[in-house]
């Protein structure tokens, strides 16, 4: 079981997090949500703002791949909670 909190606060980068993805599909399950690392590289459009130029959704996981998105619209993927602990 996994304790989550939410809205997160502070940086995505590196936490362990629960994301809703509309349209795309994890490989293995198929499933819109899914709990993996979060890691994003980010660049400076021509108006100075900034925008991912990458996500990275690791899996703890060996035996799953990570899922890795480029030009993300900004409906297409929601960050919902971060994990806060695993219960045993």
């Amino acid at each position: 079981y996994c304790l989550f909190a939410s809205p997160i606060t502070g940086s995505r980068q590196g936490q362990i997090v629960l994301v809703e993805h509309n349209s795309i599909a994890d490989d293995e399950t198929s499933a819109s949500y899914t709990v993996k690392r979060y890691h994003s590289s980010k660049e400076i459009d021509e108006q100075g703002n900034w925008q991912h130029s990458e996500i990275r959704l690791e899996p703890l996981n060996p035996e799953f791949k990570p899922i890795v998105l480029r030009d993300v619209a900004e409906d297409e993927l929601r960050v919902v909670a971060e994990v806060v602990e695993v219960l045993s």
